[in-house]
Parts: C-alpha cells; sequence; structure tokens
C-alpha cells in the first residue's frame, strides 16, 4: 500500500532521480526548489557547477535509463553526440599518451541544464509528482520521527518521508543536531581544484583527424591540464583544471596560456581556433567529501540524504551524476523491499547507497592523495602499497589493450573490485618482474593512432 506524501527537498538531478525512486510508493512526491526551473540549456544559481564539463560514467547511463528507458535516445534527439572515450578523446597523463583502440565505452556529450531539463520533463509526466517553489529552513519532528518541513516563508509541508537532496552544501548535519541527534562523522580529501571553462564552437579540421576531443588532465608532479570536450548542438567547451590550488583564470586570453601548461601543447593551439559562445565562468571546490550518513548509530525515522549531500567528489572524475543514479535507485528498492528488511527505511536506504558511495570515495580519494600536500581528514591515508599497485596497473594498461578495458569498465562501471582480482593483480606483477616498470618516451605534440587489435 502506497504511502502518502514525500518531500524532496532540491530540484537538480540529485533531487529529480530520488524523486523518481519515491513515485512508485507514494500518494504524492512534492520537489521543493528554491530556483526557478526552467527548460534550457541555461544553467541556474544553485547549480554553479551548471556550466563546466559534465558527462556520464556508463553506469550513471544505466541506471537512470532504469527511470527513463529511451534516455540515451532523447538525448541524441536533443543534439547531444556520442563517442567512444577510448578512441575518440585521446588523452594523456605521466605515463603518456592512453592507447586508443575501439571499445564499448560510449559517452554522451551535453550541457547539465539540458540533462536536468531532459530528465525533469520526463519525472514529470508522472501525475503524482509536482514542484513547489520554497527555500526549506528545517524540520519538523514529533518524538523520533521527521514530520515535515519549515520553509523560509513561514510555511510547513507535511509528509511521511523528507529526502534531502540540496548538495554539498546542504544543511542536514545541523537540522540533526537542531533534533538532538549527532552529525555524520565525515571524510575528506583536500586537493584543492579549480575549473575554468567556455562554451565555443571549433571550425572544421581544429580537432586531428578521427578524434572528437583531447583530454590532457594534471597529475601529481604537473599541476595544470584541461580538456576539449563535444558537447550539444555542434558545440565543444573548453575547460582549464588546476589542482594543489593551480587554479586557472576567468579570462580568456588567460584561459588559453594556462591551457598551454598543458601536459600536451596541442590542447592550446586547438582552443586558440575556436569561437567563444559563452563567457569564460569559474569553479572552485577543496576536494571529495563523504558524509557517513549509514553509520550513524542514532537517527529519526522518516528522514534521508542523497546525492552531493551525502557524498561529492572532484569532478574530474565524473562520479556526481552517477551517484545521484544510485541514489534513485537505492531509494526506490528500499522502499520496495520493506517486507524483506524489518529495518527502518533510513538504514536500509543510507546502507545501500553507501556500498556505491564508498567505492566512488576510494577511487576518487585514492587518486588526488597521490598530490603531494593534499589533505587526508577523518581517514587512513591510501596505503603506499596499493598507490605503487595501481601506478603500474595504468603503467601496463599503455601496453596492453586488454588491461586497459578492464581498468576503463572498471573505472568507468564503479566496479573497482574487477582490478583485485588474482588474475589482474598476477598480470601486474610479471609484468613488474619482467623489469617493464620505466619511464616512457613519447611526443606530447604527437597524437597517437587508433590500434588495430586483434585478440584470439
Amino acid at each position: 500500500m502506497k504511502q502518502e506524501h514525500a518531500v524532496v527537498v532540491g530540484g537538480s538531478i540529485g533531487g529529480l532521480l530520488a524523486a523518481f525512486g519515491a513515485a512508485g510508493s507514494f500518494e504524492r512526491v512534492t520537489i521543493v526548489e528554491r530556483d526557478q526551473l526552467v527548460d534550457g540549456v541555461d544553467a541556474r544559481k544553485g547549480a554553479p557547477q551548471g556550466r563546466q564539463p559534465h558527462a556520464f560514467l556508463p553506469i550513471g547511463m544505466k541506471l537512470i535509463s532504469e527511470f527513463i528507458p529511451d534516455l540515451r535516445d532523447q538525448l541524441i534527439a536533443a543534439g547531444c553526440p556520442t563517442q567512444d572515450e577510448i578512441r575518440d578523446i585521446p588523452y594523456i597523463s605521466s605515463e603518456g599518451w592512453r592507447m586508443r583502440i575501439d571499445s564499448p565505452l560510449e559517452s554522451i556529450g551535453f550541457r547539465r541544464p539540458l540533462l536536468e531539463t531532459v530528465i525533469r520533463q520526463n519525472l514529470l509526466k508522472l501525475p503524482n509528482v509536482e514542484v513547489h517553489a520554497g527555500s526549506v529552513i528545517g524540520l519538523i519532528a514529533k518524538d523520533n520521527l521527521v514530520t515535515g518541513v519549515r520553509l523560509k516563508s513561514g510555511e510547513v509541508l507535511e509528509c511521511d518521508l523528507t529526502i534531502d537532496a540540496t548538495g554539498r552544501s546542504s544543511q542536514a548535519p545541523k537540522w540533526m543536531e537542531e533534533l538532538g541527534y549527532d552529525r555524520p562523522a565525515e571524510k575528506h580529501v583536500r586537493a584543492y581544484m579549480g575549473y575554468s571553462s567556455q562554451l565555443v564552437r571549433l571550425p572544421d579540421g581544429a580537432l586531428p583527424d578521427g578524434t572528437k576531443g583531447l583530454a590532457a588532465m594534471p597529475f601529481p608532479g604537473h599541476h595544470t591540464g584541461g580538456l576539449i570536450f563535444p558537447q550539444d548542438n555542434g558545440l565543444h567547451i573548453i575547460l582549464g583544471v588546476g589542482m594543489m590550488k593551480a587554479y586557472p583564470p576567468g579570462d580568456r586570453e588567460s584561459l588559453l596560456e594556462y591551457l598551454d601548461a598543458a601536459p600536451t601543447p596541442l590542447l592550446g593551439q586547438i582552443a586558440r581556433q575556436s569561437e567563444p559562445v559563452s563567457d569564460v565562468s569559474t569553479y572552485r571546490v577543496s576536494g571529495s567529501q563523504f558524509r557517513l550518513w549509514h553509520q550513524l548509530d542514532l537517527r529519526p525515522d522518516g528522514f534521508v540524504v542523497t546525492g552531493d549531500a551525502v557524498a561529492s567528489f572532484n569532478p574530474i572524475y565524473a562520479q556526481g551524476m552517477s551517484q545521484a543514479a544510485q541514489g534513485g535507485i537505492a531509494l526506490r528498492d528500499a522502499l520496495s523491499n520493506a517486507h524483506e528488511d524489518p529495518r527502518p527505511l533510513p538504514v536500509r536506504f543510507q546502507e545501500g547507497l553507501a556500498k556505491f558511495t564508498e567505492v566512488a570515495f576510494a577511487m576518487a580519494g585514492m587518486a588526488d592523495a597521490f598530490y603531494e600536500g593534499a589533505e587526508v581528514e577523518g581517514m587512513d591515508p591510501p596505503d603506499p602499497a596499493e598507490l605503487e599497485y595501481f601506478m603500474n596497473l595504468e603503467r601496463l594498461s599503455g601496453e596492453d589493450p586488454d588491461v586497459l578495458l578492464e581498468l576503463a569498465e572498471a573505472t568507468y562501471s564503479m566496479e573497482l573490485e574487477r582490478l583485485e582480482t588474482v588474475e589482474i593483480r598476477a598480470k601486474v606483477q610479471a609484468w613488474v618482474d619482467s623489469g617493464k616498470p620505466q619511464t616512457k618516451t613519447f611526443n606530447p605534440a604527437e597524437i597517437p593512432g587508433v590500434a588495430s587489435i586483434v585478440r584470439g
């Protein structure tokens, strides 16, 4: 039997997908959002990261497609291009150019506001979902149960379940203290990253033949980088990325000079051929953070937290939307399996979501902890032996296409355990024992062609 009313606080991607997850179990689902939600490609004030590049990991597309089965087709119809992430987007790191091979790892280029529009339009086709304008400033509770939310206007919305999806700056820890509960513990890996992006149009021939973009991200020892990535309707985005406070500038000419210092000079050369379509937009974040809502000993019933309000990551790793999608799926499943699991809903949900989040945070945190001076709080620093193993795994992927695909698929599907198998570890160790780990020589200005791989 359906419950009466769920309130989702926040109308961004995490909130929209949480509403999808709740819609099958409640007579009404109300999304409370302080921004005016307008369809189109313009970023909202409440989502400043909306002007930066976004991409789905394959796991994110797979999860959201459980709510919108033809999402891929809808995005393509809206002008969003597809590309083979390994073949079509040359990538350079400290180990040189990533091998370019045909792969099943498809990504779709889009501006975040366009994706939000597509998801929201599909969600609001459900007759029991609505959007309510307002700003939530606290929770209403009775005994051990959250019974509603209090808006800045003085209005109170009563409900059976409140879902916080207000993002990285969520006030939910403060709300818990106001109700007499402890705040969740937190983990942080701070590598102080910054982004500067500009939407552009590239002339024909600006990109090397057979490519659709270019990635030259920072790495330990080289804190500046960037990318050129396809967006919707024939546009591209140029992005400067800086780690450890090597922040990229906020004007075009300075940004182009910044891109000249990327691991390949091609980035700045190609960017200079572009025609600006927007101003330069900047965004800074201290690092990845994880609030351990699943570890609370005491918590009220009727209240859960999802999306970036649980964990937010260095945007380089494109994990945020997949985390939001997993939140929607975890909520749907937690609501539907009450007869199988008698524990309170918040416990079932937060623990279910944490299985995904712990992997995502481990991957992002381990990568950023490589940077000298990175700050690790609330957790042990990564094991040096594990860091060395993954460094050698990346080096081996530059020579072995099977290892490259396993590494890429594990990363993009958030299945870290695929890289911990006896077979993969033995392969890496055999390569190390052969004496292969050594600095590669490569030309940063020469993109490799697509390799023809024959597998037995």
